[in-house]
């Protein structure tokens, strides 16, 4: 449901901006309404795990930078490839991590 074209403009296109409602562009639909079920089916861990996927990018984005790769004084663009399947995950590419902090060392 959340690949429907009539639901998403361009569903397989990563746009977060979608879901930001700007002057004549309403925000698409919030994908969380869908992911979790419906009515007497819906997750009971809903909220658990909205809060727990919050909470792990929150405590890494606070202790490591994350930016993009450079080699050569080139800054390498990250394609966006996911993987096939039921899951599917982003397949690898190369970004740079460093510690924000000595303390985070």
């Amino acid at each position: 449901m959340s690949h429907d074209p009539s639901v998403y403009k361009n569903p397989f296109e990563f746009d977060p901006d979608r879901f930001i409602p700007s002057e004549g562009k309403p925000a698409e639909q919030d994908p969380r309404e869908l992911v979790f079920g419906f009515g007497r089916r819906r997750c009971p861990g809903t909220h658990l795990a909205d809060a727990s996927a919050f909470i792990a990018c929150a405590m890494s984005l606070a202790v490591f930078e994350i930016s993009k790769s450079v080699e050569n004084g080139i800054v390498i663009e990250p394609v966006l490839e996911s993987t096939t399947g039921t899951i599917s995950h982003p397949k690898p590419f190369k970004c740079t991590i460093r510690p924000r902090s000595g303390r985070a060392v």
